[in-house]
């Protein structure tokens, strides 16, 4: 999967904010920064894990099969992670969208 799989046309220019009341996060989160953390540790997951690849098939001895196999599990997570927070964030749009007023 790619991260340029990603991005939704339905979700073009949204900026979401949302007041959290609570003694451990006050303040405001920003819906726009949490996806651009998710794909940005994507990317960086994904590159990590083909840069590992490459050293390992390029012969290197400090890079053992393991190591290539963990770095590519965790950019598998970070992508499936990052395509939740779309889908969720899609999801309740959606249903906001449909809330009759």
């Amino acid at each position: 999967m790619n991260i340029a799989s990603i991005t939704s046309p339905e979700l073009a220019g949204v900026k979401a904010t949302t007041e959290i009341t609570g003694p451990a996060k006050p303040g405001k989160v920003d819906l726009a920064d949490s996806f651009a953390k998710a794909l940005e540790n994507a990317h960086n997951a994904e590159h990590t894990a083909t840069d590992a690849a490459e050293r390992f098939a390029q012969g290197d001895p400090g890079m053992g099969i393991h190591e290539v196999m963990i770095a590519s599990e965790k950019a598998n997570l970070s992508v499936r992670y990052a395509t939740t927070v779309k889908n969720k964030a899609l999801e309740a749009y959606r249903e906001l969208m449909n809330t009759q007023v």
